[in-house]
């Protein structure tokens, strides 16, 4: 991992392979490594001649650890990377967003398409802009905080301590993380995503109840499409040989 000071926040990143950049922003409570090293993405995309780099967000994996909700929004998420790939000079990369990376692709499209080529935005659907029901902004902070998991009523929630618990998170920084979005008013307004111009794929797993589905999300854009993927669900997707391949299609340009 190589370390880039940006406003007072280190933020770690892996750069590997040759070719056309794409950058991969991974999910709430993971990292670069859980996300795309473990489950292979990084060697996929290496093989496919492409120059891959995966950031680590604050708050997450070797990044920097913020204990204040002030430290974290989308907007704070998103100029991190565009720092990297200011920092490596890398032209017009595209973007390959899980989940929370998803929101902060989202967040670069909408306020620097320019910047980019192509956007992936994987395990997210139509609730990012709908939401099924207000859930209570305080849940994912307060199953951070804790004493332990047995404690947690919230099945999402305990399921995300788990899986924070099990790669040795800071509790403390994700708790102070989820309060900074749920502070912090989301920008993705119906009529801001009709303004990106960039060509985008919405994909999530038929069996994501957090993403909801993908078709009506991928409405709102002027140039995107959407690929929903049987068999899976929002934790397991990234895992998945469909879901892997719908990816690379899009980004080689292979027609549905």
């Amino acid at each position: 991992m190589t370390t880039l000071a940006i406003n007072g926040a280190d933020i770690h990143f892996t750069d590997q392979g040759s070719g056309d950049g794409v950058i991969l922003v991974h999910g709430f409570a993971a990292s670069a490594q859980e996300n795309w090293g473990k489950s292979g993405w990084i060697s996929m995309l290496t093989r496919a001649n492409r120059r891959v780099v995966a950031v680590d967000l604050r708050g997450h994996g070797q990044s920097a650890k913020f204990h204040q909700p002030a430290d974290y929004s989308f907007a704070l998420m998103a100029g991190d990377v565009l720092a990297v790939v200011e920092h490596l000079q890398i032209k017009k990369p595209d973007l390959i967003g899980f989940s929370l990376g998803a929101r902060v692709v989202l967040e670069l499209l909408r306020t620097r398409g320019d910047r980019f080529l192509l956007g992936v935005l994987a395990g997210v659907g139509d609730y990012l802009v709908n939401p099924r029901e207000e859930r209570d902004t305080e849940i994912g902070a307060r199953a951070m905080e804790a004493a332990s998991a047995d404690d947690i009523g919230d099945d999402l929630a305990k399921r995300f301590r788990l899986f924070a618990e099990g790669q040795g998170q800071d509790l403390k920084a994700l708790a102070a993380c989820s309060r900074g979005f749920g502070a912090s008013p989301r920008p993705w307004t119906r009529e801001a995503l009709a303004a990106i111009k960039n060509e985008i794929l919405v994909v999530a797993g038929s069996g994501d109840d957090l993403a909801g589905p993908p078709e009506p999300l991928a409405g709102y854009f002027p140039n995107a499409k959407a690929k929903r993927i049987p068999g899976c669900g929002h934790m397991d997707c990234l895992t998945q040989p469909m879901f892997k391949a719908a990816v690379m299609d899009f980004l080689a340009g292979v027609p549905d």
